[in-house]
C-alpha cells in the first residue's frame, strides 16, 4: 500500500516539474504572455512612470491609464484612477 503513495507521489512530482517546463518554455522561446521573458535572452527593462495622484513609481506595462483632459495617464491602482478622473 505504501508502494501506492509513493508511487503516486512521484508520479504527480514528474508532472508538476513537466508543466513548469512547459511554462517556461512558452514563456521564454515563444514570449508568449506579456512581460514575459525576452526572446533572445537579455533583460527587459521597465519603463518606470510617476502616478500622478499618489506619487508611486511604477512599470508603464502593468501601469492602469485614466483620463485626464484629452490625454491618457498611467496610475497604479482602480481607488488612483478613480480619484484622479473624478478631480479632472
Amino acid at each position: 500500500m505504501a508502494r501506492i503513495f509513493l508511487y503516486a507521489f512521484l508520479l504527480f512530482l514528474l508532472l508538476t516539474v513537466l508543466r513548469g517546463m512547459r511554462i517556461f518554455w512558452n514563456a521564454y522561446f515563444r514570449g508568449s504572455r506579456p512581460g514575459s521573458f525576452p526572446r533572445k535572452g537579455g533583460v527587459r527593462e521597465a519603463e518606470m512612470v510617476r502616478d500622478p495622484v499618489c506619487g508611486t513609481w511604477i512599470d508603464r506595462g502593468l501601469a492602469l491609464s485614466a483620463r485626464r483632459g484629452g490625454e491618457i495617464v498611467p496610475v497604479c491602482s482602480e481607488k488612483c484612477r478613480n480619484r484622479l478622473e473624478a478631480a479632472g
